[in-house]
């Protein structure tokens, strides 16, 4: 599973109290279903905020949760929304 720099720096060393918009890829060719991610964002404190196209979810989690949402089986990729140029937070 590939994992944005950013992303990787928040599995090891987390922000306490900061929150990560991050976009997550289900890998096409795993059983894990998007339910499944929510059910494992909501299992850290966060939330799906949009179902994005290519299977991929927009989810907001504390940046503690980012590693063990890493640590799921069935991701194809992990990025910073921001990354992606999502805008998220931009005003």
């Amino acid at each position: 599973m590939y994992r944005s720099h950013p992303v990787r720096r928040m599995c090891e060393d987390p922000m306490p109290d900061e929150t990560a918009s991050l976009v997550v890829e289900l890998d096409e060719e795993s059983d894990v279903t998007r339910s499944a991610v929510a059910d494992a964002v909501s299992d850290v404190g966060g939330s799906v905020e949009d179902e994005l196209r290519f299977g991929s979810l927009l989810v907001t989690l504390p940046e503690e949760g980012v590693e063990r949402l890493c640590s799921m089986d069935g991701l194809a990729r992990v990025e910073t929304a921001n990354t992606l140029g999502l805008g998220i937070g931009e005003e």
